[in-house]
């Protein structure tokens, strides 16, 4: 019924619905969305109504980067989706790719020094992209995702997100450490 209602409001007479209608999906473009800096924060002025301060979320983190960025307002609510950052002017796109890698920081691992499991947990000690660093794991099997091309994604117990670019790449040491795991 719900999709009879949003044929009927859409004034879509020929009962063809798409699915951004049925999904209630608002595509922004640089016609109905600008992104600016608002202090530290973005912030964008969406249809007319301005927006002091949005979030970005990657609707598919790990294989399509800079595509299908949904963007929220406070409490979670969804005002468009961006379907390519790079259909945006250039001054626009560092504000949102700045945005996006605020929220998706993600060190990554090179080597692996060390790792000990005790009692569920797995404490790693690890040289990254910037510097070493200590993590620790709880679950340590489902705390490690296989993403594709030999990436890695390892997430501690904080909700902090690692990336080991390519296990291939690894010195065999640190292989042979992750391998029991994957």
């Amino acid at each position: 019924m719900q999709a009879l209602k949003t044929v009927k409001e859409s004034g879509n007479m020929d009962n063809k619905i798409t699915l951004s209608e049925v999904a209630g999906l608002t595509y922004l473009t640089p016609e109905t969305a600008v992104f600016r800096m608002n202090g530290e924060f973005a912030a964008a002025t969406v249809s007319g109504e301005d927006h002091s301060r949005i979030w970005l979320h990657r609707v598919f983190p790990y294989d399509m980067e800079d595509e299908f960025i949904s963007v929220q307002i406070s409490d979670n609510e969804e005002i468009g989706m961006i379907r390519r950052l790079s259909d945006f002017p250039e001054d626009q796109q560092e504000i949102l790719v700045r945005e996006l890698e605020r929220k998706y920081f993600t060190p990554r691992i090179t080597r692996i020094k060390s790792l000990k499991e005790i009692r569920g947990f797995s404490y790693w000690q690890v040289e990254t992209d910037i510097g070493d660093m200590e993590i620790s794991l709880q679950d340590t099997y489902r705390s490690l995702n296989k993403v594709g091309g030999g990436r890695v994604i390892v997430t501690d117990i904080s909700g902090n997100r690692y990336e080991i670019e390519c296990f291939d790449k690894l010195d065999r040491r640190s292989q042979r450490k992750l391998e029991l795991y994957l």
